[in-house]
């Protein structure tokens, strides 16, 4: 996946809901582009932070690990990951 997809969509304004799909399959919520940390920076990514709704609940991902960029339909309510 390229970096460049990744940022566009958390820079994007107004921001739009998406998915992170890893290699196992397993797809994670980004509901607001404050939920999602880039460390320790952009030029040089270590790992990805995914925050969700209750304070203990995160996603540490390594780039190697991610596989997609998934976006609802438009008008479609994102559905959360089970």
């Amino acid at each position: 996946m390229e970096y460049r997809e990744l940022f566009a969509a958390i820079d994007a304004r107004p921001f739009r809901p998406f998915k992170l799909e890893i290699v196992s399959g397993r797809q994670i919520d980004v509901t607001h582009p404050d939920n999602i940390m880039v460390l320790p920076n952009r030029q040089r990514i270590h790992h990805i932070e995914v925050y969700q709704t209750d304070p203990w609940d995160m996603a540490i991902i390594w780039p190697e690990g991610l596989a997609a960029l998934l976006f609802p339909a438009q008008g479609a309510p994102a559905e959360p990951s089970p």
